[in-house]
């Protein structure tokens, strides 16, 4: 009887248990489809949706070309990075089309010099550090490999003699590039093997003397290969700059510590140089961070890590690769798109431009925008709402826009005729036209003279609200009056007797006076700057000089001036 109930109460716990694992994994499957869903949603959030099908369709166009490109040739005008935030991007616009997220496979058909891989390239899953610790979970024994940034190639030997070595192409065929071999002394021509047929697969990459690639990046190194490997003229002389890494031998021997030693045998000891068995997810971070951060012969872009024993080949097809994953570094660089593009006029009247975009993260910094520069360096770059940039960080950490990826095909400019109007004397009194740059000649001028508390946007609200028209009015103290009544206003007013003693100097300079800080600061009255010879004693240059003629001639200035006088002669 007793063990009776007690079996009862086990199955009741069982099946408790289950329904907790089952809820739990709900939940999970539910955050995981919500955060999916705000993805999808906000890359789909558009008005106009045949504008945003047609932009989507001729992106898929682009990626196609380019991933023909690099499977045909083994470079690309983008790099991987760029092209996988690119091609995430693609499919989920697909996605929320209900249209198909796949890319058509590459047809190099037409091509007369392909030969057939005995084996095909499988390609690698390129997974993040959560997805990487489950798939560790589940294998037993695991081995890493730094990600080379090179070409990969199968190379083909019979009875030890290399017969091919042919590019990866579509993982089923590729070009073959056994003549180019004969110059590369790193790849042997003959070994000494038993085996009628040997297949190897690999990466042919070009050296480099003591890389960091977290300093350095790519360095360009993939295409540097390939456009060697691609060359329609054959090599004259042998290149030792050349090198072959090994990562895979699909008919090897099933424990990889042999396999590996036998490669060395072959002549191929860089796999056992740079492998590494690892227990978990620590190891790997561990040795991602050893490729990452220092010296090495070539570049990477990530790890690999890869199961053992691999399947039969029968089960390496061109996509399908299960037993063997990719982790990226992190990205250097993000793609994000413009949102808004916001024209700013500066206390001189140079108009700046700053790009709203997509909010990204950057080394644990989230960004927003990004200053992109004069008006005519916004033309140049021709940035506009919509547009695919790679930002990435500059060295004190300021993101900047290093190219436009993706253009959006139907190009429509804003007006930016107005903003042409505004110069270094522009905008010395308010009116709604200059509303940013005098504003900006208030903030100047408050920052000169030390006025403290005071920021742009109290400025801004004043001039809007308070009847700033110019840049003295804040002195009246009938305009003072009209302010609020609280502490902040007491204390900028309490302000007022510390801006009226400063130097006549840092008042010229807050007024825009076109001269040196030294020039300016041996300013000790107004009737020097008028003064020929002082001019000369302080050598104002010609070019100054034609400037502040224009700047002394300018009506606005004459009354700030003569205010100005007003102003030191009651503080003295």
């Amino acid at each position: 009887m007793a063990c009776a109930t007690r079996k009862r109460i086990l199955i009741v716990i069982y099946y408790i248990s289950v329904l907790i694992i089952t809820f739990g994994s709900g939940i999970k499957l539910a955050q995981a489809s919500k955060v999916e869903s705000k993805e999808i949603n906000s890359d789909c959030h558009t008005r106009n949706m045949t504008l945003f099908a047609k932009e989507n369709y001729k992106l898929g166009e682009q990626l196609q070309q380019w991933n023909e490109a690099y499977r045909l040739a083994g470079n690309s005008p983008v790099n991987d990075e760029i092209y996988d935030q690119l091609f995430d991007k693609w499919q989920r616009r697909q996605r929320c089309q209900n249209l198909s997220d796949v890319l058509s496979e590459v047809n190099i058909s037409q091509q007369s010099d392909l030969i057939k891989h005995p084996i095909p390239h499988t390609g690698l899953k390129k997974l993040n550090e959560t997805e990487i610790n489950t798939w560790i979970s589940s294998r037993n024994e695991i081995w890493l490999q730094p990600k080379i940034d090179g070409v990969a190639v199968s190379l083909v030997y019979e009875r030890g003699r290399l017969v091919s070595v042919i590019s990866r192409g579509n993982g089923i065929e590729g070009l073959n590039w056994r003549e180019k071999a004969n110059f590369i002394p790193a790849i042997p021509k003959k070994i000494t093997t038993q085996e009628p047929l040997l297949v190897l697969q690999g990466e042919i990459y070009w050296k480099l003397a003591n890389h960091v690639q977290e300093k350095y990046g790519g360095m360009n190194a993939r295409n540097k290969i390939a456009g060697w490997l691609m060359r329609k003229i054959s090599p004259i002389q042998i290149e030792n700059d050349i090198d072959i890494f090994i990562w895979a031998w699909p008919e090897g021997h099933p424990k990889y510590e042999i396999q590996l030693g036998r490669l060395t045998e072959l002549g191929f000891a860089s796999a056992e140089k740079y492998s590494h068995k690892i227990e978990n997810i620590a190891q790997v971070k561990q040795w991602r961070e050893h490729y990452y951060r220092s010296q090495m012969p070539f570049a990477t872009d990530g790890i690999v890590l890869k199961s053992f024993p691999p399947p039969k080949i029968t089960a390496w097809q061109p996509s399908q690769n299960s037993w063997a994953i990719a982790w990226k570094y992190p990205l250097q660089s993000v793609v994000s798109e413009i949102k808004d593009l916001q024209f700013r006029v500066g206390r001189t009247g140079l108009v700046s431009v700053v790009s709203i975009i997509e909010p990204i993260e950057i080394d644990s910094k989230i960004v927003r925008k990004v200053n992109v520069g004069s008006l005519n360096t916004w033309k140049k770059k021709d940035l506009l709402v919509g547009d695919q940039v790679q930002v990435s960080l500059a060295g004190h950490g300021a993101p900047k826009i290093e190219n436009v990826v993706w253009r959006l095909k139907k190009r429509q400019y804003p007006d930016t005729t107005k903003l042409e109007q505004f110069h270094f004397l522009s905008c010395l009194r308010y009116s709604p036209d200059c509303f940013q740059q005098f504003t900006a000649r208030l903030t100047w001028l408050g920052k000169q003279i030390k006025i403290k508390g005071v920021s742009e946007a109290t400025w801004r609200l004043w001039v809007e609200n308070y009847g700033i028209t110019q840049l003295t009015t804040w002195l009246s103290p009938h305009w003072q009056q009209q302010l609020p009544n609280t502490r902040k206003t007491a204390q900028f007013i309490n302000q007022l007797q510390v801006a009226m003693s400063q130097p006549l100097g840092l008042w010229l300079k807050g007024f825009g006076i076109p001269l040196k800080q030294q020039q300016i600061m041996k300013i000790k009255s107004l009737d020097m700057i008028f003064n020929s010879t002082f001019l000369k004693d302080i050598n104002v240059s010609k070019n100054q000089k034609k400037k502040l003629n224009q700047w002394l001639g300018e009506p606005e200035i004459q009354k700030l001036l003569k205010i100005l006088q007003e102003v030191k002669q009651t503080s003295h």
